[in-house]
């Protein structure tokens, strides 16, 4: 063969073989049009998630100065983290959020987590046996500091004691809260002016119309008005002379909490409960509830694989999940009906975003 033949055959295959590509790319193009857009996800610690882990581009720090004074607390949807303090937490099946408190709060968080150990006489921030390195007093003036800057937010503060005290300490669990809030001149101060007060009705002359599962009688929620900038505290600890907040155990929350998985096979029977809650919130079953959904879980599935969903396979995670359902409905203007407080591990930009988006109602 000469050389000007073999030359024609190489320019041939090389024109073949460039075509081929370029039809096998025009191709794909055309069958995964998100191709690209797979690049671009959010990542973290080699998991990727459209609405986890990019908090930091939510800003939100005062959105609800937009809603009303005469909507209440349970009208509202809202944004929270699942055991909010345990960005710098090590272990991965202990680690729920890979951003601190301050990026929660300028996100628009407004719900946070607050799961407390004596050790000693010292509140500090536990995740079951780990200390995250926070003390109470560390969040609450850091609360404090943010609703002064901005008076036109409430937050809500779940506080839970988290297990048994370590060391010996002189005070119970209660006895250590109202120390800060009555006697700690460095928390007093702020705990009188932010903390809202939920009054037993033998305590003040409220005008009460709800009971719990004892019968005994509470105020019902507030208006977001008399809440800005306040803390209201659900209660999950024992009192002799509260109550001190909503009891987490009451006929003022709906909740929805089925944080056991088995494995990440099982992570359907998870989706399936959060979609029950949402859609009791949005069809207001419980009329003047708060109704809670946790997107998190764990046990038989570390905290990041369900938010985001595990590492190499199809099985989407319940961040995403929540993010895509409910911004299908903000698409097809779904919006007459609140979300509730919606709390996840891992949070995303997309998922404030889209939770927000379901107060658009109370601004007509």
């Amino acid at each position: 063969m000469g050389l000007g033949r073999r030359v024609r055959h190489f320019i041939a295959f090389v024109l073949v073989t460039l075509s081929s590509y370029l039809i096998f790319f025009q191709l794909l193009s055309h069958l995964t049009p998100s191709w690209p857009h797979v690049f671009a996800l959010p990542r973290y610690k080699g998991y990727t998630s459209q609405y986890s882990f990019d908090l930091d581009k939510a800003k939100h720090p005062t959105w609800m100065a937009s809603i009303p004074d005469s909507a209440n607390l349970s009208s509202l949807s809202i944004p929270g983290s699942h055991d909010t303090f345990t960005s710098k937490v090590p272990l991965i099946g202990y680690q729920t959020q890979n951003f601190d408190l301050q990026d929660q709060l300028r996100a628009g968080l407004r719900y946070f987590d607050v799961r407390t150990r004596l050790a000693n006489d010292t509140l500090r921030i536990y995740h079951g046996s780990v200390d995250t390195g926070w003390t109470y007093v560390d969040v609450i003036l850091a609360l404090f500091d943010f609703l002064d800057k901005h008076p036109t937010e409430a937050i809500v503060m779940r506080l839970k004691e988290e297990g048994v005290p370590f060391g010996h300490p002189t005070k119970t669990f209660e006895q250590a809260v109202l120390h800060h809030w009555w006697k700690d001149p460095v928390t007093a101060p702020g705990c009188q002016k932010h903390f809202y007060e939920w009054p037993l009705l033998a305590r003040a002359g409220y005008n009460v119309t709800s009971y719990d599962d004892h019968g005994v009688v509470f105020e019902v929620l507030p208006t977001l008005g008399a809440m800005r900038g306040k803390i209201i505290i659900l209660q999950e600890f024992d009192s002799v002379g509260g109550p001190w907040g909503v009891p987490w155990k009451s006929s003022h929350i709906e909740l929805e909490d089925l944080w056991i998985i088995v494995d990440v096979e099982h992570l359907d029977d998870k989706w399936d409960a959060i979609t029950a809650n949402l859609q009791k919130a949005a069809n207001n079953t419980h009329p003047g509830a708060l109704y809670l959904t946790h997107l998190s879980a764990s046990v038989g599935v570390l905290p990041i694989e369900a938010a985001a969903g595990p590492l190499n396979t199809t099985i989407v995670g319940m961040n995403d999940r929540t993010g895509k359902y409910l911004a299908e409905k903000s698409n097809a203007k779904a919006l007459d009906g609140k979300t509730g407080i919606v709390m996840a591990d891992f949070e995303g930009a997309g998922l404030v975003d889209a939770i927000l988006a379901h107060n658009e109602w109370l601004k007509k």
